[in-house]
């Protein structure tokens, strides 16, 4: 079987490199705001020039030249092949109900629904929390998070990891799990980290959990409003980024880049512009150039309802990024740019991914697929509905779906004339309808220990409000 293939290119050869040597300028001679005095004096240890006093890290080029040199794959074992994509969920701040067009803030209760749901969804990856819970103290939302998906979920998850505090507890979580969970390692831009991110950094890498990391500058707000310009920054934060990674804990991460734009008439994050076409398709080759993997934040829209806007912003920016080398795309289930989650729109992008990779999948052409026999058999005028060749290959040449339909006008009449969210508002009634009554996906003593985590996270909290 021959899969799609393709090498779709934006940036000349000549553009790459002058991209990654004005990079090399950057980081050598502007730097990044670093203030943590550990992570500068390890830093410095390794070559980079460090101003404590202005907490100013410069690392030279000769430094990120030796961290791509050693960590990229071979470029002759390219094959052009896009990687089947998958979804993911990005924590949200409100639960979104589209059929009545109402938000409000999430609860404890929509992350166990999200839970429930993503187990039945095959191309949406992990059950991250779907909302920040504000029904418990925000200091505790992160630990009762992990909690509950750890308990209930049987793939991955986790939530925004925002305090050292709740880092303290989670990782502990995440052990007990035998799991190891993924810090995102991110930027302020322009090239500012938080002083509560390189904390959090060092908890895990002393605990031997992993970074990784995911620049969001965007355009006209946080980086040049040039294209150009917002991708040599976000090329620089996220190399600069991995230095920082590979130091901490010897390792290496992706190549992310989440580069934005912003409406400049809103001042809007914008999640589905055609820039977002754009900048996916050049950090792609940014990333082949270096000979990394990575992930651009595509495959979004800034649409508040799933309607046309929304499809079509979902598959032009996912699909241009792809083909020129991105191995993934951004989280699923998302409202507009970052305005909430719907579950109803979490099932409408598991189903879109499932089309786009129905494609990736290819053709399989044999002497028995081709039917010729089959051909000359049925003849002139025929039909092969009857065949046994029919049968026999139709479910793999068939893209079935619920969702998505293909009705008559009248028989769409007799079922009631809705439209894909009501739809898509039915299977997630469907398949959560008994979701508070979950049984839980580890055993007694893994819940016993979880539970003992947080009972001593919660007893530091709540002794935190005495003092």
């Amino acid at each position: 079987m021959k899969q799609l293939r393709s090498h779709i290119e934006l940036l000349s050869q000549p553009e790459i490199e002058m991209i990654y040597a004005k990079t090399l300028l950057l980081l050598e001679r502007t730097g990044l705001k670093v203030p943590n005095d550990e992570i500068l004096d390890i830093c410095h240890s390794l070559g980079c020039v460090v101003d404590k006093a202005t907490q100013t890290l410069y690392i030279p080029a000769a430094l990120i030249e030796d961290m791509i040199h050693k960590n990229q794959a071979p470029r002759d074992k390219e094959d052009f092949t896009p990687r089947k994509l998958t979804g993911e969920i990005s924590t949200q701040v409100f639960l979104v109900d589209l059929l009545t067009k109402e938000k409000r803030y999430g609860l404890m209760d929509d992350i166990l629904k999200g839970i429930v749901l993503v187990e039945k969804l095959p191309f949406i990856r992990e059950a991250n929390s779907v909302v920040i819970p504000a029904d418990i103290p925000s200091e505790m939302a992160e630990v009762e998070a992990f909690k509950m998906i750890y308990t209930y979920s049987n793939k991955p998850g986790g939530t925004y990891v925002l305090t050292p505090f709740s880092a303290r507890y989670i990782l502990p979580m995440a052990d007990q799990m035998g799991l190891k969970h993924t810090y995102l390692f991110d930027t302020i831009s322009p090239l500012t980290f938080r002083k509560e991110t390189l904390e959090i950094a060092l908890i895990y890498a002393k605990h031997g959990h992993p970074l990784r990391c995911g620049p969001l500058p965007m355009a006209g707000a946080t980086a040049p409003v040039s294209a150009a310009g917002t991708i040599l920054l976000t090329n620089a934060e996220v190399l600069g980024s991995m230095f920082l990674i590979q130091a901490l804990t010897n390792s290496l991460c992706p190549f992310d880049a989440l580069a934005h734009s912003v409406d400049m008439r809103t001042m809007l994050c914008s999640f589905g512009a055609p820039n977002q076409a754009l900048f996916g398709m050049a950090m792609a080759q940014m990333a082949r150039y270096y000979g990394f993997t990575t992930l651009t934040n595509t495959g979004l829209s800034d649409a508040i309802l799933p309607d046309f806007q929304s499809g079509f912003e979902k598959g032009a920016t996912a699909i241009m990024a792809h083909l020129t080398g991105s191995n993934n795309i951004g989280c699923q289930g998302i409202v507009g740019a970052d305005q909430g989650f719907s579950f109803e729109q979490l099932v409408i992008d598991n189903e879109w991914l499932s089309y786009y990779n129905f494609i990736l999948k290819g053709i399989e052409v044999t002497e028995e697929s081709l039917g010729l026999d089959v051909i000359e058999r049925v003849g002139f005028g025929g039909n092969y509905l009857a065949e046994e060749h029919t049968i026999n290959y139709m479910h793999d040449n068939y893209w079935n779906s619920k969702l998505f339909k293909k009705d008559t006008w009248e028989q769409w009449t007799a079922g009631g004339q809705k439209d894909i969210l009501s739809n898509a508002h039915d299977i997630v009634e469907k398949v959560t309808s008994d979701y508070r009554s979950a049984a839980p996906a580890i055993d007694k003593s893994k819940q016993e220990a979880l539970n003992d985590i947080a009972a001593e996270a919660w007893k530091e909290y709540e002794t935190s409000l005495k003092k």
